[in-house]
Formats: C-alpha cells, structure tokens, sequence
C-alpha cells in the first residue's frame, strides 16, 4: 500500500540531492540510445553483419520500451513509484551487463531488450514523480529545468561513445552503463521516497481499463499523438543518421559524436525556454510556439538533399530538438492532467506510444535507406504532418 502521508510526498524536491538524482535517472535513457549509436560499425565489423541487423539493437531496445512503459507505469499507479522505480533499474543494469559481455549478435539483443525494459521507467517516471508535487503548468516549468540539468549527460555521450569505441572497445559502453545502473538503483534505494498518494490505489482498475480511459478523452489523445509525431523525427533521425553520415559521408565514430552535441544543445536551449516560460505562457501558448522551430527543421531536412556537409542534416535536426525542448515538458504535464489518478498510467502510454512510432521510423528506414537517401526526408515528413494533424483535429472536440 502507499502511503497517504502528504508532507512525504513533497520531500523529494525539498531535497536538492533527490532532484538530482531524479536528473540521473533521466538521463540515463537518452544515453542509452544514443550514446551507444557511435558503436554500430564496430560491432558490424565484429560479428560480422549487416547494417539492417545491427539497427536492431536500437529496435530491440524501444520495442522493449514500448512493451514496458505502459506496463510500468500503471504498476506505478497500483503500487507506488519507488518499488518500481529501484526493480527496474536494477534489470536495467543487468542487461548493460550481459550485452557487455555478449558473444554473439543475439546475446547483444537480447541484453539490449533488458535494457529497454527495465530502462523505460527512466523516461516516464522521474516526470511523473514531479507531476505528483505540482500543478500543469508549474510541473512544465519544473520539467523543463530538470531536463535541462538532465540533458548535460546526453550532450557529450555520443561524443564519449565514439571516442570509447575508437580508442578501447565498444563493450566498454556497456559495462560503464551497467555500473551506472547499479549505483542509481542503490541511491533510488537509500534516497526516494513514495509520492503517489493513496487515493491512487483505492480504486484499483485493469491496465486496459485505464489505457481505454485514456485514450477517450480527446485532450489526451492530441498529447499523446502529437508527442508520438514530435519525437517520432528524433527515432527516425537516430536510425538513419549512422548509415547517412557514417556509411555513406563516411565520417568517423568520434566526429558523428562531435556533431551529435548540435542535437543536444538544440534540446537543451528548447528546454531552457520552456523552463523560464511555461508558467507565464501556459501549457498550450508553448505548445503552439513550438510548431515553429518543428515545421522550419521539417523544411531544412528537404533542403539538406541539395547538400553533402553533414551539417546539412544536423542543423535541421537541431531545431527539431529546439522544439522538442520546448513542447515535450509541455505536453507531458499536460497528458499527465488529463486525469490525475491515472498520472503514471498516463505518462507510461505516452511514452509507449512515441516508441511505437520510433521503431516504426527504424525498421522502415533500415529497409528503404539503402535503397534512397530521400526516404528519410519522407518519413520524418509522415511523422509530424500526422502529429500536428491528430493534435488539431482532437483540439477541435475540447
């Protein structure tokens, strides 16, 4: 049972070491994704496969993350953040470990899977955990100042990928990932406590009754469908980049991780402006102010066809990631609103949801690249037309 104790719920961000582990742990995912991206030709190189299974290991790891998020976190509604939080984490680290040590293709995938699932409370629940303390739009604003704070991990860990993997061994990732597992499932342990309240469990419905409900209000739905579509070009981006810049341009392991760090500062300004004004904007006037940097990245990627520089495909997607900065904190408060007692459940299919279109964009575009460079331009394209279009249409229900 949770505990119903109000003035607990509260201390975690009274205490600014427990605010930054909740940043740890964020941070802990996006690394995962891609910091490990710089390794794909070395590990092509060693077992000797194809490009179109390798892109597998980011699969396999959102197919997981899909699987687990919604799962998750409607046990984070029916039992509270903290066990789950410190269960998942500890699988976490234990599948950095065994693709750490991984002899085959398959062993990596299947370390890769743990990963994934035992890392998808990373993405959601720290969120969720600042939602239970305030209101929409002061969540937003706290959000945004976390990820900023989370996003100085993720900003040099392409750049650390590469340089491990040229000057040491790609398995090196994996095992420093793991320890790193370890060490913030023991502070989880030792530092957080419950902030779910107890009126959260004393009406205890199905995962799919609480997916159905959800999923019925059409507020939820342009959340939820428009993050897919907005972080739907991000996954895309991921899955393509190491083939378009790598593969083809050519480019080294270490400098793919440099130009990585353009992606990450795009982000990170995103995040600094919706850290200083969701409050004063609100959820929706940000939302709205982040389409604009989206549709002119969109329009630099088709640009991007008429240029070989790297930049090229980089600069547009820095300002992807300048609108997701700004929007994601936004539009995570906001589903997370819809229904309060379903917060976690709420935040678990969001973030299920974006992963579903993220393996989407890199099974396809594992397919289509090698036959043309211009189906990336056309599949991020899909993916915010149809983002935008779920969130003004379902708007017009409110």
């Amino acid at each position: 049972m949770i505990p119903a104790t109000d003035n607990i719920a509260v201390s975690p961000l009274r205490d600014l070491r427990r605010l930054w582990l909740l940043v740890v742990i964020s941070a802990v995912a996006p690394i995962m994704i891609n910091g490990v991206l710089p390794a794909n030709s070395a590990v092509m190189a060693e077992f000797g496969v194809s490009y179109a299974l390798v892109q597998w290991t980011l699969t396999i790891f959102m197919v997981a993350t899909l699987i687990a998020q919604p799962i998750l976190g409607f046990w984070a509604d029916q039992w509270g953040r903290r066990p789950i939080m410190i269960l998942s984490l500890c699988l976490f680290a234990l599948g950095c470990f065994v693709s750490a040590f991984a002899n085959s293709i398959g062993v990596l995938l299947f370390g890769r899977f743990l990963q994934g699932f035992g890392g998808a409370v990373c993405t959601f629940l720290p969120r969720t955990i600042v939602r239970d303390l305030y209101p929409q739009d002061r969540a937003a604003s706290m959000i945004g100042y976390m990820t900023m704070a989370m996003m100085t991990a993720p900003l040099f860990g392409p750049a650390f990928g590469g340089w491990v993997t040229d000057t040491f061994d790609w398995r090196y990732l994996y095992g420093i990932l793991g320890v790193v597992g370890v060490l913030v499932a023991f502070f989880s342990w030792r530092s957080l406590v419950e902030t779910a309240k107890a009126k959260n469990t004393t009406n205890k419905v199905s995962f799919f009754k609480a997916a159905k409900t959800l999923l019925a209000i059409p507020e939820f739905r342009a959340y939820a469908f428009l993050t897919a579509g907005s972080v739907g070009v991000y996954y895309a981006f991921l899955g393509s980049a190491p083939y378009l810049i790598m593969e083809v341009g050519g480019v080294s392991a270490s400098l793919f991780g440099r130009f990585f760090i353009l992606v990450a500062i795009g982000y990170l300004s995103g995040n600094t402006i919706a850290a200083l004004f969701s409050e004063k904007l609100g959820v929706q006037g940000m939302i709205r102010l982040g389409q604009i940097p989206l549709l002119i990245g969109l329009a630099g990627f088709w640009l991007s066809l008429w240029f070989e520089s790297p930049l090229a495909i980089y600069f547009p997607m820095m300002c992807i990631a300048f609108s997701n900065g700004m929007s994601l904190p936004n539009l995570t408060s906001g589903a997370m609103s819809v229904h309060e007692p379903l917060a976690a459940s709420a935040s678990g299919i969001v973030g299920a949801l974006q992963t579903a279109v993220g393996i989407f964009m890199t099974v396809i575009l594992g397919i289509l690249l090698p036959h043309s460079a211009i189906w990336f331009q056309i599949m991020v394209s899909l993916s915010v037309c149809c983002g935008l279009a779920a969130w003004y249409l379902n708007h017009r229900k409110n």
